[in-house]
């Protein structure tokens, strides 16, 4: 089987499975990881995808808004190494539950999740 899958205007992906459960899951991989209309801070239609290594050559990956300049953060699962969006508390790595420790008490009223789907504007603390 194979399928035809719109991301976006500008993406579309190609899958193939012998299974429609195969054809399922890729379908859902692809939605997850790819299918952002718009910034979840400011609604904004101005994004793009980022890959940057940090100095230990870790590569981190993230949908960034160019109006608002929020981002949305990729983390990757332990078995298997598959990427997902960060849209959920404890997702989050302790640094970054540290610099958005301002979302705690929202993620902790709705279910874990957190504001904006997930994306936030990085306010670095400012030093006293």
């Amino acid at each position: 089987m194979k399928a035809r899958v719109r991301a976006t205007d500008d993406l579309w992906f190609e899958i193939e499975g012998d299974q429609e459960d195969e054809v399922f899951k890729q379908i859902a991989r692809v939605q997850e990881i790819f299918q952002h209309k718009g910034c979840g801070a400011c609604h904004g239609t101005n994004i793009k995808f980022i890959c940057r290594l940090d100095s230990s050559s870790n590569d981190w990956l993230e949908v960034g808004c160019k109006t608002c300049r929020a981002k949305l953060v990729f983390g990757r699962t332990k078995k298997g190494g598959l990427i997902f969006p960060k849209i959920k508390w404890d997702q989050l790595s302790e640094k970054q539950q540290e610099q958005r420790a301002n979302e705690k008490s929202y993620a902790d009223k709705n279910r874990g999740y957190l504001p904006d789907n997930g994306w936030y504007i990085y306010r670095p603390k400012e030093q006293g």
